[in-house]
This record gives structure tokens, sequence and C-alpha cells, in this order.
């Protein structure tokens, strides 16, 4: 069902219409248009944060859907931001003998603890190398409101890592 006819209001026709008729003058007409104006600007504010909160409502933490909202934020044009998984090590346990317990390796890899230990991600956001801005404080601001982005759409439990491509 569409209801966005229904927030669609014309203020001035309306506050003409419960006037009575006797007192639709042009100067009275001008003074309930300007008694309306404060309304009106609160039902604009209104319509921008009932857009904003539908967009919010329409994206969540899919991959896809973190991706549109960060190049709608960020990249409209070009699109070039994109997520990828992050690599996660497992460890690898190989077991004594005297453990009587299965010892085959296949092709697994065995990592060592300082590898294990390193910081894994869940996913990485790749940016463009263009988007980024020379300026340090600049940088650091640019980062800072990702970040925010990122956390308000992203799963709790989830790490991620920004990156930047060529």
């Amino acid at each position: 069902m569409n209801f966005n006819k229904i927030y669609i209001v014309d203020y001035s026709k309306l506050g003409i219409s419960l006037l009575p008729t006797f007192l639709r003058k042009l100067k009275i007409f001008s003074w309930l248009d300007t008694l309306m104006t404060p309304i009106k600007n609160t039902h604009n504010d209104f319509l921008k944060y009932r857009k904003k909160v539908n967009y919010k409502l329409s994206h969540n933490s899919q991959v896809c859907y973190l991706q549109k909202v960060l190049n709608d934020a960020y990249d409209a044009e070009l699109k070039r931001i994109y997520i990828e998984n992050g690599l996660f090590l497992q460890a690898l346990y190989v077991y004594t003998p005297e453990e009587e317990l299965p010892v085959y390796i296949g092709t697994q890899y065995i990592y060592s603890d300082e590898d294990l230990k390193k910081e894994q991600n869940d996913f990485i956001v790749n940016i463009p190398i263009e988007l980024r801005p020379v300026a340090p404080i600049a940088l650091e601001g640019f980062l800072s409101d990702i970040k925010a982005l990122i956390n308000e759409y992203k799963l709790a439990s989830k790490t991620y890592k920004i990156q930047w491509i060529e």
C-alpha cells in the first residue's frame, strides 16, 4: 500500500477553506498564509525526516545494502566502493600418536600462534584511492564519518577493515 499521498497537504488551501466565507478577503488570506508558515516549515521538516527514516528502514547489514549505502553517501556516480569477505585463519590441531586421534592433514595449512593472534576481520571495505582526502584532518574526518556509517548498519559482532584500492 502506498501511503505517500497521505502526507501531501496544501496548508494555504486548507486555511482558506476553513475560513468562514464572510472573512475571505485578500488581507486575511495574506495574514493567514503568514500564520501558516511555521506549520508549513514543520511539515517540510517532517517529510525530510520521514524520507531519511524510510531510507534507513529499507537498508540493513546485508552486504548488498551496506555497499549501496556507502556508495550513495560517498561515490554516488561511479559506485566503486565494494565489500569483500575477510580472511579467516582457523587453527589446525595435529594430535600425538598417544591420543589415537586422526592426523590426516590433507591440503590444510598449519598456522603459527602469531598468525592466529593477528587481527582477523569479518569483512573488508574497499574504497578507491581517488576518494581519499589529501589533508590529514580531512582524512581523519572522512574515516570517522565512514566508520560511523558502517557501524550504524553492520551487525554488532562483526569486525571490519577499511582498505584503499587503486
